[in-house]
């Protein structure tokens, strides 16, 4: 029976290509969310003492990963790439191999372009994919829904930011739960 859960003792997450140009790009009404909920499944990563991988695609073309991220991952490696799926970018599937993890939550840009392969490619490498349904964007609406529908296909979990902090967290009354569930108020 497949394990839908997340345990964060087994979790890591990857940050795909949150650039300016990149950014500016994508689908007005859903933007600011997205990056609304990129930044609490990042901090929420922090709070747990998950791994954080982020990737930047081509940044000497789309500059580097947005300030908003980069305020709250300072001192976290970025590692550039031209390929558009991570696990194919030597330095990149290196670096999640290593780390030990075996399941990886996805946030970033575009859903399906470079999560989608991404997510491809580590679920055929034998790891449990979580794509953060609420953190993912693209250009268009039909494209990051038919990506999304392509992941659940394919074994990812797609779940909600929301749905996604509460696993990792487990339990309500903890320490670690009062520093992160103030992130979800008036959401």
């Amino acid at each position: 029976m497949k394990d839908f859960m997340i345990y964060s003792n087994e979790t890591l997450l990857l940050v795909i290509d949150i650039q300016p140009r990149l950014y500016q790009a994508m689908e007005v009404p859903f933007r600011q969310a997205f990056l609304d909920n990129s930044l609490i499944l990042i901090e929420c990563a922090k709070a747990c003492s998950l791994p954080l991988v982020i990737s930047e695609q081509y940044p000497q073309g789309l500059g580097e990963t947005m300030l908003e991220v980069g305020r709250l991952t300072e001192g976290i490696p970025r590692y550039a790439k031209m390929t558009f799926s991570c696990f194919r970018d030597p330095d990149l599937k290196q670096v999640l191999v290593e780390t030990g993890r075996r399941s990886v939550i996805i946030t970033g840009i575009e859903t399906h372009v470079c999560v989608l392969q991404s997510a491809l490619d580590l679920l055929r490498a034998g790891f449990k994919v979580v794509v953060a349904a609420d953190a993912v964007c693209s250009r268009y609406a039909e494209d990051r829904t038919a990506a999304i529908e392509t992941l659940r296909d394919a074994g990812a979990l797609v779940y909600t930011t929301e749905t996604i902090a509460f696993m990792l967290l487990e339990r309500a009354g903890t320490p670690l739960f009062k520093k992160v569930a103030p992130l979800f108020k008036g959401a």
